[in-house]
């Protein structure tokens, strides 16, 4: 590919990285508000974190195939240094977040209907989570904490799980309760 080629699909990954340090300064803002209102929390405010992480995951894909498509670029070390240092960041972050909000939620008598599916789908991220702590490449980057501070997330949120209502189904009412036709 031409220099000219080269220097386009740079600006683009840099580009993307700053996009990507902009979405993990929200997420410390929204991880420090969740932990300053700790003791009022509910399911409701954690759901912007919550999104967030998904921003940050689905532009981290997009930054991840340009960063591939750099070819032999003198920059592209570096330009994956910092891609790979917002990533160990946000693992952090998302674990610590993770497991301050399962606790208090944990601590709660009652859960909102639908939260087992909210909490089902936080132990997906705790899984995506681990099989990063278990890459090479990031377990070399955090202390031995990062593990445990998972694993006791995923044990508090099974927890909740088994205790949190789910959303109600009404597509599987028995026959007999099924309306009769009156003649």
């Amino acid at each position: 590919m031409n220099s000219s080629g080269q220097r386009q699909k740079v600006k683009e990954v840099e580009h993307f990285l700053s996009q990507l340090e902009k979405r993990g300064r929200i997420l410390v803002s929204i991880a420090a508000e969740l932990e300053a209102l700790a003791d009022t929390t509910d399911v409701t405010r954690y759901r912007p974190f919550r999104e967030q992480v998904d921003n940050f995951k689905a532009l981290s894909l997009i930054l991840s195939e340009r960063l591939s498509a750099l070819d032999n670029h003198p920059r592209k070390d570096e330009l994956e240094k910092q891609f790979h240092k917002l990533q160990v960041l946000m693992l952090r972050l998302v674990i610590k977040t993770s497991l301050k909000f399962f606790f208090v939620m944990s601590a709660k008598p009652f859960l909102p209907l639908g939260s087992r599916e909210l909490f089902q789908s936080e132990l997906r991220t705790l899984y995506e989570a681990e099989k990063m702590l278990s890459d090479p490449r990031f377990k070399s980057d955090l202390d031995d904490s990062a593990q445990d501070d998972l694993d006791m997330a995923r044990d508090i949120l099974e927890e909740i799980i088994q205790h949190a209502p789910a959303l109600l189904n009404f597509s599987n009412r028995p026959a007999a309760n099924k309306r009769k036709r009156f003649r």
